[in-house]
């Protein structure tokens, strides 16, 4: 008996149709041979099931334009070292063991506790991602734990140096830009969003109602902040009300930027331009100097929160402890010292 012919489109292509998973799957190709062909393949491909580095390139698309321009590049890294240590392995191959002994590899590393945490919060996202895409059937991080007594990073406060040398540079645009962090502790993305109506002089305060946030685009988005504590007033202190108050422009300009936001493209050469003088800071590292401030200031723990903006009064506690510490450690030097 003569075998049947493949169905023929009026296109010309030969197809044929599979019903996969409750679902019809229609293969398609110039001849029956490339369709039984890709047939092959497909089943093939669902044997092994889908590897480790397409699901994350899948999974970054999906993510990257839900972060944070501070968020992003942490994730973007994650993402890489953990396809750097998995590879072409199929998801639905991975294991709690072989999870754990990447764990303990960051681990040994050198890496705090927050920096291995944040790679297994993405490693954990994109098993997750797999499951629910390409129907894998078990996320193999969800078993594992984070190791124990991983140590914890230490907030890196600007030296006394780069203090000054920012507040040197005070008459230049990026010297400007630092010192208005290190002086209002406002996130860099609520930094950028904030126009010259913002800056209420006659009541002494800096309106927060808006962030920036980029998204994988060099032109940002602006959205409430990322907590309704970060909705807040933040004293406007004279010190740089001096320093802010001479490049006043229109209400509705940006203090940063002008009739736009600053652009991802501009803040990054910024950052490139005071590195290469030997400022080697971030936004975060001033926030903390405001912080510091604020601490020697005598502010309570729970002024502090409101002004910093934190959504719990935990995050500020730990900061003050931190500096706390700090002031032991060096009165116990000066003690020390002493000849007495």
């Amino acid at each position: 008996m003569a075998r049947k012919r493949m169905y023929q489109r009026p296109d010309g292509l030969f197809e044929k149709i599979l019903v996969i998973d409750g679902k019809r799957v229609a293969f398609r190709a110039r001849s029956e041979r490339e369709v039984m062909q890709k047939i092959a393949a497909h089943r093939e491909r669902e044997e092994i099931g889908v590897t480790f580095d397409a699901a994350a390139a899948a999974w970054w698309k999906d993510k990257e334009p839900r972060l944070s321009p501070n968020t992003a590049p942490n994730y973007r890294l994650a993402m890489k070292r953990a396809v750097e240590r998995f590879g072409t392995t199929p998801v639905k191959d991975l294991t709690p063991v072989s999870i754990r002994a990447y764990l303990e590899y960051l681990a040994h590393r050198g890496y705090a506790r927050r920096t291995v945490n944040q790679h297994f919060v993405v490693l954990r996202e994109i098993c997750a991602f797999a499951c629910e895409r390409y129907n894998v059937m078990q996320n193999a991080a969800a078993l594992v734990k984070l190791p124990d007594k991983l140590p914890q990073a230490k907030r890196k406060m600007p030296t006394q140096e780069e203090i000054e040398a920012i507040k040197r540079a005070a008459d230049t645009p990026d010297g400007l830009f630092l010192n208005f962090l290190m002086y209002s502790g406002l996130r860099l993305g609520e930094a950028l969003a904030l126009t010259w109506a913002d800056v209420d002089l006659e009541h002494e305060a800096l309106h927060v109602r808006r962030s920036l946030y980029f998204a994988g685009r060099n032109q940002g988005e602006l959205k409430a902040p990322k907590s309704d504590a970060g909705q807040r007033d933040v004293i406007y202190l004279k010190r740089l009300q001096a320093l802010l108050e001479p490049h006043r422009g229109a209400p509705g300009a940006y203090v940063f930027g002008g009739d736009k936001p600053m652009s991802k493209r501009a803040y990054y050469c910024l950052l490139e331009r005071y590195r290469r003088a030997g400022l080697d800071v971030t936004p975060h590292q001033l926030r903390h100097a405001y912080a510091t401030l604020l601490f020697e200031a005598g502010i309570p723990e729970k002024t502090a929160q409101n002004l910093l903006g934190h959504a719990q009064l935990s995050t500020t506690m730990d900061v003050y402890t931190e500096l706390r510490e700090k002031k032991l450690e060096e009165a116990a030097q000066v003690l020390n010292d002493a000849d007495f």
